[in-house]
């Protein structure tokens, strides 16, 4: 099972995937306007400190880290294409709808893009009909799991005064109460998203509440 840690302050995400036999893959997550890239073979040593400032436990982890290869870098934006199928070409997985790696939901998109296209094929003998009909269905549930994505990132990833002011009023409810995190990163998009939702994930539901009164 991997780990990744994010660290708000300096809008930083740590990650560490066991691979077996002692190897490890290694991720850090850092503001495109940072004064670094980490890309190729001699930024090892920008890569371990920049780790560390996640948190403590990456200079624990990485005391005696060797690289096996070259660094990559790459923008982690999402990118999408609103329905993805005409004239008999349907698009899934990253080629339909990339999605911030951060959250982990690459994988996950594109095999459900696989399922759903395959039960449109099976379920309709006009094959144009049941493209459509994918892309359809990809729209809604790209879109309420990109729509849970940004709000994590405004939450955990983004920097200043307003994002401060963010996790000041969100964090310390969210300490209290795990379940105000929306779960739709893994009990899947079909669960509730709607204000409510986001207003309890940002601690605005007692505000509103404070107001009402």
């Amino acid at each position: 099972m991997g780990t990744f840690v994010f660290n708000p302050e300096l809008g930083l995400v740590g990650g560490i995937v066991p691979q077996g036999n002692d190897r490890f893959r290694a991720y850090l997550g850092y503001p495109t306007d940072g004064s670094f890239t980490l890309q190729g073979s001699e930024k090892l040593g920008t890569f371990l400190a920049e780790s560390r400032k996640v948190g403590p436990m990456f200079a624990d982890c990485y005391a005696q880290a060797k690289r096996l290869g070259p660094l990559a870098s790459f923008d982690a934006g999402d990118v999408w294409i609103d329905h993805p199928y005409r004239d008999g070409v349907a698009l899934i997985g990253e080629a339909g709808a990339t999605s911030d790696p951060s959250f982990g939901q690459g994988m996950s998109l594109s095999l459900r893009d696989a399922r759903v296209l395959r039960d449109a094929l099976l379920g309709d003998s006009d094959w144009d009909q049941a493209g459509h009909l994918y892309a359809e269905q990809h729209d809604i549930y790209f879109h309420r799991l990109h729509t849970v994505c940004v709000w994590m990132r405004k939450l955990f990833q983004e920097q200043g005064p307003e994002a401060d002011a963010r996790r000041q009023t969100a964090m310390p409810r969210i300490v209290d109460d795990l379940s105000r995190v929306p779960d739709h990163l893994f009990g899947g998009p079909e669960l509730p998203m709607d204000e409510s939702v986001r207003a309890r994930f940002f601690g605005e539901d007692r505000l509103n509440s404070a107001k009402s009164a």
